[in-house]
Formats: structure tokens, C-alpha cells, sequence
């Protein structure tokens, strides 16, 4: 018995269901504007549209892994660590680790790529479902910042390290690196790190003497680090006196150098 001839209307629908959609997409238009303002020609357009698709639209497009930009985000987020890190590398010659770690990990945070994404208006070149468009809550648009290190990835894959380095020295928020250089770690730890950096023996402390009531102690400490100096200080308990201590011998070492 043969099967009824369904109508060929039905048939086409039938056809493009099985198809599946095609992935969302910038008009030429829009990424003509996009691509002038980032300062980059993308030869693939399909790593930019990669790069602007939000993981909300997978179930609606019954995408793969490669379809959102999630990957990219996840290569961008290295590759912005190694640019950052030799740019900071480069500008701050004479300054030691913990303050590039410092500076590093402000100019690599979500706040950062969100303000970086705002510049050019990122979140309007976003593909997302309705639900995702009107939601901003939080200290920042992470969907933006995601879509930042995932432009990054894009500009690598297409143009190589030289482009997407290029975005990053371009584009990037360096006003956010402090004007001034402050550590805000425990002087302990500082001294614990400088040791490190001079492969030199840690640091050793130990209480000189003991004075005053038993309600109003005074502690006097002696730190030093075996091959340099030697620093004393005096605090109202073992632990103050010994980051006075810390922080003393920190200055000599610093002047040293």
C-alpha cells in the first residue's frame, strides 16, 4: 500500500526542521561598525560571530560545544593573561612581583573586560534570548566581559598573537593601574616573598625581650635573614612587633637594592 503524498507545503516544513536554524549572524552592515570600531578586519567572519553568540541561544539552536562563545572565552582568558603580562612586564621594569600580581589581576578581572566591552557598546552586537538581553544585575555585565575574552580568542585565531595583542594595548582601561604604588600585604608576608625572589634563606624572628605590666606587655623583636641584614622593633604583642620588624628590615633590604 502506498504512503499518502503529503502536501508540499508540510514536506518543506517538515525539511527545514530536520535542517535545524542557522546560527544567528551580524549583517554586513554590523560588522562593517563593529570591525571599525575595534580597529580589525576579520578575514573569517565566522570567528566574530562566534565570539558574540551567548550560551543561552544553545538550546534554542541546538548547538554543539563550538556553537556559543564559551571556548573562545576560554582561550581568550589566556591569551589576555600572557599579553598582560608582558606589557606589565615591560612598563614596570624595577618593580617586583607582588606588585605586578597586584596590578595584573585588576587589569585581567571581569570589571575590567565589561569596562573594556563598553567602550564600543559590545552588548547591542550580542546574541542572546530575551531573558538574557534585559539582564544586568550585578557588579558587572559578565556577559559582556565574556564576550571581551572571547573578541580576544577571535582576533587570535584569525590574525594571530599580533592582533589580538593589538586590541588589548589599544583598547584596554590602563587608568585602572594605581597612580600610586601601594602593598597592602602583611609585612611578613612581603618580607616571606622578597626572600623567595633573592633565594635567600626565610626570615627568622625572635623575641629579645619582654617588658611592662601584664595588661600593657611590650614585646621587642629581631628579624633577619641569614647572609643580609637584621632589623629590631617593639609593639604591644609578639605578632605587631614582629610586623614592625618585618617591615624595617623590608626597608633596609628595598634601600639596599
Amino acid at each position: 500500500m502506498k504512503r499518502p503524498i503529503r502536501p508540499k507545503r508540510t514536506r518543506l516544513r517538515a525539511a527545514a526542521k530536520a535542517k535545524g536554524k542557522s546560527r544567528p549572524v551580524l549583517s554586513p552592515a554590523q560588522q562593517k561598525k563593529l570591525e571599525a570600531l575595534i580597529g580589525y578586519t576579520f578575514k573569517e567572519s565566522e570567528w566574530l560571530n562566534r565570539a558574540l553568540t551567548h550560551p543561552s541561544l544553545i538550546d534554542n539552536y541546538e548547538g554543539d560545544a563550538q556553537f556559543s562563545n564559551q571556548r573562545l572565552e576560554f582561550l581568550g582568558d589566556r591569551v589576555l593573561g600572557l599579553v598582560m603580562a608582558e606589557l606589565l612586564s615591560a612598563r614596570f621594569p624595577k618593580q617586583r612581583e607582588g606588585y605586578l600580581t597586584q596590578v595584573y589581576h585588576k587589569l585581567v578581572s571581569g570589571e575590567a573586560c565589561a569596562e573594556v566591552g563598553a567602550q564600543f557598546g559590545l552588548r547591542d552586537y550580542l546574541f542572546m534570548d530575551a531573558s538574557m538581553r534585559q539582564n544586568q544585575a550585578g557588579a558587572y555585565d559578565k556577559a559582556v566581559a565574556d564576550a571581551v575574552e572571547a573578541l580576544i580568542a577571535a582576533l587570535y585565531r584569525d590574525g594571530g598573537l599580533e592582533a589580538a595583542a593589538k586590541f588589548i594595548t589599544t583598547h584596554w582601561i590602563f587608568e585602572a593601574i594605581p597612580k600610586t604604588q601601594t602593598d597592602t600585604r602583611n609585612p611578613k608576608t612581603r618580607l616571606s616573598d622578597w626572600c623567595g625572589a633573592a633565594r635567600a634563606p626565610y626570615a627568622v624572628y625572635a623575641v629579645l625581650e619582654q617588658s611592662g605590666p601584664a595588661h600593657a606587655p611590650q614585646f621587642t623583636v629581631q628579624v633577619s635573614v641569614e647572609g643580609y641584614q637584621q632589623a629590631q622593633a617593639t609593639g604591644p604583642s609578639k605578632q605587631e612587633a614582629e610586623m614592625a620588624a618585618a617591615d624595617a628590615l623590608l626597608q633596609q633590604l628595598e634601600n639596599h637594592d
